[in-house]
């Protein structure tokens, strides 16, 4: 890499930082239920139960867990630094989609002399990361406290590792660098259901090369080269993944998880006049979800995406529209070329990345296509997320490309006439008007980039931002509502000695409570603390039913829960309203109830 490159190189890493740390304490402001999840399994290991996986909420893979374990050590419990563990594996994602695609289209770099080769491979890379750190898809996911948010990481330090050990230039070096792809490889199957695709993916992409390699009589040769590597791989994959398979093997219920639930072939989800199915669809029914998942899916590319704001800027595509249409492009072309190189490993060699690419996209997105569930589903197919930008900077950097090579022929050929006087004198203009074309196309380039960074920062902290359903659903009213049970029992802790947790009740849904759990769960690891959880949790439907309130105790509703003071009023009219707490749209976060 030159200076420039370098240069560029940082300054997106610096754009990626930006957009997933900026207000990161305002932004998203909550913590939703789910992230809360993972402090409650946080909680588990302070008190030494340490797993590969936990069964909470259908079970979970623990790496991320882990990670946000380091930082509520460092920075203390609280809802920003759940999400700040995910802008980190964000900027990183960033920085590997980088050295990935760098990698891949290395692989068109003759020799070491090919400076032009090694030119476009390091553009094309610094584009995609580019095209990735300003996604207003990948800012939103690395701004939300989810495990899936691993996935395009590992995905893409897998295959960059492959690539890598397969280019390295010593023995040594590869033995190394199969070492470190096979435990990485095994690291990405405790991030998330759907990385598991990635085995079959990482089978396939293999496996061709070896088919080409048998067609040309090179398969012993092949394999005596690389036998030791691929040893090795498996060795430090057996290793890395065994204490997941081990945890599998004795909880066998949990290996399919959430995944059965929500397949298009479970009859649960399937109506027929008004009626659930009790036995397994036909093949004609699943195909024909899987066409209308397939449609909805590739169309939330370009125009309705998911519509939860917790996956993306609710109902907005997940790709920009000045980038979509390169994607689309790119897509029929990726798959094009890697269809052809399947059919014909041995002659067309050149084209296994557009293989590698399009199984990267198509396995990743599997885990999407397989489900009939909130489609589409931007944290579903995050593992696609590095594919989608590597394939869109190919597209752009080869029309940018065209365009300036059509641009200097035009410009030699001026340059060639104008030698002749007669010409030159009456199409005198015509150089200065290369000139300003040439300024032109330098402009619009700047302008591409900079609408990019402008959209992105307009969509999430503007739109966002002003938004109050974007702060409901991470349920941000529970942050203020936490802080005022574990202030109200500290205070009662200091002046009487007593806790308030039998004269404090929070109506709050089971599932919502996760995240009040969590956040007033005792920072230190103590859960013994007489102020650890200070509340008892009373279901909204239920709270009409509630004994008169005492003297000293106090009935808290939260914004979910807030339409029910009606009818609680109804039956406990010896209640009053004490404290009112309203967010900056002037809703109702909290309201108290006390007695005289």
């Amino acid at each position: 890499m030159n200076l420039k490159q370098k240069f560029l190189l940082g300054a997106i890493i610096l754009v990626a930082i930006f957009f997933r740390f900026y207000q990161i304490h305002q932004m998203p402001g909550g913590l939703f239920p789910d992230e809360a999840a993972n402090g409650l399994d946080i909680n588990l290991m302070q008190q030494g139960h340490l797993q590969p996986f936990y069964e909470r909420g259908n079970g979970r893979e623990a790496l991320f867990f882990y990670m946000e374990w380091a930082s509520t050590a460092i920075f203390g419990k609280g809802q920003w630094q759940m999400h700040v563990v995910a802008s980190l594996v964000g900027v990183l994602s960033v920085l590997a989609v980088f050295f990935a695609t760098k990698r891949i289209f290395s692989l068109d770099v003759l020799d070491e002399t090919d400076e032009a080769g090694k030119k476009r491979s390091i553009n094309i890379a610094l584009l995609a990361s580019f095209l990735m750190a300003v996604s207003t898809w990948h800012v939103v996911l690395s701004r939300t406290a989810f495990r899936a948010n691993l996935t395009p990481l590992f995905g893409a330090l897998t295959i960059y590792f492959l690539l890598c050990t397969y280019q390295a230039k010593t023995q040594k070096a590869k033995l190394w660098l199969a070492l470190l792809t096979g435990a990485t490889f095994a690291l990405g199957f405790y991030t998330y259901i759907a990385y598991r695709i990635m085995a079959p993916v990482l089978f396939m992409i293999l496996f061709w090369p070896l088919l080409a390699a048998f067609k040309k009589g090179d398969l012993q040769f092949t394999i005596k080269k690389y036998w030791k590597q691929f040893l090795l791989f498996v060795l430090a994959f057996l290793i890395v993944v065994f204490p997941l398979a081990n945890y599998f093997y004795h909880n066998f219920d949990y290996f399919i998880g959430r995944s059965g639930q929500v397949s298009i072939f479970n009859q649960t989800l399937y109506t027929v006049n008004g009626v659930r199915l009790t036995s397994k669809p036909t093949i004609t029914v699943v195909l024909s979800v899987f066409t209308e998942v397939l449609k909805t899916t590739i169309t939330g590319f370009f125009i309705h995406g998911d519509l939860n704001w917790r996956q993306n800027i609710s109902g907005f595509a997940q790709l920009s529209p000045l980038v979509s249409p390169f994607f689309g492009i790119g897509l029929v072309l990726v798959c094009f070329f890697g269809v052809w190189y399947f059919f014909a490993p041995a002659k067309r060699s050149k084209y296994w990345k557009y293989y590698l690419l399009t199984g990267w996209f198509w396995g990743m997105l599997l885990p999407e296509l397989a489900t009939a569930e909130g489609i589409p589903h931007g944290l579903r197919m995050a593992g696609a997320i590095a594919p989608v930008f590597i394939i869109t900077a190919w597209v752009i950097y080869e029309f940018a490309q065209i365009v300036m090579s059509l641009h200097r022929r035009l410009w030699k050929h001026a340059l060639y006439h104008y030698k002749d006087p007669e010409w030159a004198k009456n199409n005198y203009f015509v150089p200065r008007r290369m000139h300003l074309v040439n300024l032109g196309l330098k402009l619009l380039a700047v302008c591409f980039f900079a609408a990019l960074i402008f959209q992105t920062y307009f969509l999430y902290f503007v739109y966002a931002a002003n938004s109050p359903e974007y702060f409901y659903s991470f349920r941000a009213d529970l942050t203020p509502v936490s802080q005022y049970l574990v202030a109200r029992c500290n205070s009662a802790a200091a002046s009487s000695g007593q806790s308030t947790k039998n004269s404090t009740f929070l109506i709050l849904d089971k599932y919502s409570v996760q995240t009040t759990d969590y956040l007033t769960s005792n920072p230190n690891g103590d859960f013994d603390e007489p102020c650890n959880v200070p509340y008892v949790q009373v279901d909204p439907e239920n709270s009409w039913q509630m004994p008169p309130l005492m003297p000293g105790q106090e009935a808290i509703f939260t914004q979910s829960s807030v339409f029910d003071t009606k009818k609680f009023k109804q039956y406990h009219p010896e209640a009053y309203l004490s404290l009112e707490l309203r967010n900056k749209f002037n809703q109702t976060v909290m309201a108290v109830y006390k007695t005289r």
